[in-house]
């Protein structure tokens, strides 16, 4: 093939490229009588680019848990921990089914012989990557640091113990260089009710935005269409949002 052909077949290839994301983006769905009319083999309404996206998606996001600990966990007194553990491990499945980068970081484990990360929380995320540390601001340890940036992900959800200490510092400091902050809020928990509180002010007042984990996998599965992920996103909630035996499915 000479470079003229060459050229007509890459010119023909990517004519056909187009169309082909033109068909897509450009399919109409009409509801009549209230029931949508869809075209065969409907996959749901284009992905969005990640940096276009105002919204988490599997292409913009990474997941941050810092200092789920036991002995920092014991003195959580604002919130159930079962219900706690529960919600933060349906917040980690949903990470790890849209395949988001994911980091936890503990503090104190090589440094003192603190007790580290919560194994009920790590197992559900064997590929995350684990980061310990003295300081209590993990945004001051350049490991850390160096974690979150080499996601390259803008849209961090980020979740710690305590509200007001561990996770405020870093998450404020991300949101001053440039990240956007998403706070689970009922993953997280403090002494207090008020040292919750104040905390999260504290952090919204920084630009962090305060939502619940099943925002999360709502965000990042968008559409009903797509298939290849709606099944095991319907388990994540029947389990841990509805407390349902996903095997039974809807009672």
């Amino acid at each position: 093939m000479n470079i003229k052909q060459l050229l007509v077949s890459i010119t023909g290839m990517s004519v056909l490229l187009l169309g082909l994301i033109t068909s897509t983006q450009a399919a109409t769905i009409k509801s009549v009588d209230g029931v949508a009319q869809y075209p065969e083999n409907y996959r749901g309404t284009p992905v969005r680019a990640a940096l276009e996206d105002p919204f988490l998606s599997p292409s913009n996001s990474a997941l941050i848990l810092i200092d789920y600990q036991p002995h920092i966990l014991m003195g959580v007194k604002n919130v159930d921990h079962q219900e706690l553990i529960n919600n933060t491990i349906g917040l980690i499945k949903s990470a790890v089914h849209f395949k988001l980068p994911i980091i936890f970081s503990h503090v104190g484990v090589g440094f003192n012989g603190s007790q580290p990360f919560l194994e009920e929380l790590t197992k559900w995320a064997p590929d995350a990557i684990i980061i310990d540390r003295t300081n209590v601001n993990a945004w001051e340890e350049p490991e850390f640091v160096a974690a979150v940036e080499a996601t390259g992900r803008k849209k961090l959800i980020m979740g710690g113990l305590w509200t007001d200490v561990c996770l405020a510092y870093p998450a404020i400091e991300a949101s001053q260089n440039g990240y956007q902050v998403y706070v689970p809020e009922d993953t997280v928990g403090s002494i207090t009710q008020l040292s919750h509180d104040n905390g999260m002010k504290r952090m919204m007042q920084a630009g962090v935005t305060p939502i619940t984990w099943n925002v999360v996998l709502a965000e990042l599965q968008r559409d009903h269409a797509r298939k290849a992920t709606e099944h095991q996103t319907t388990r994540i909630f029947l389990e841990h949002l509805f407390k349902m035996d996903p095997d039974k499915g809807w009672q």
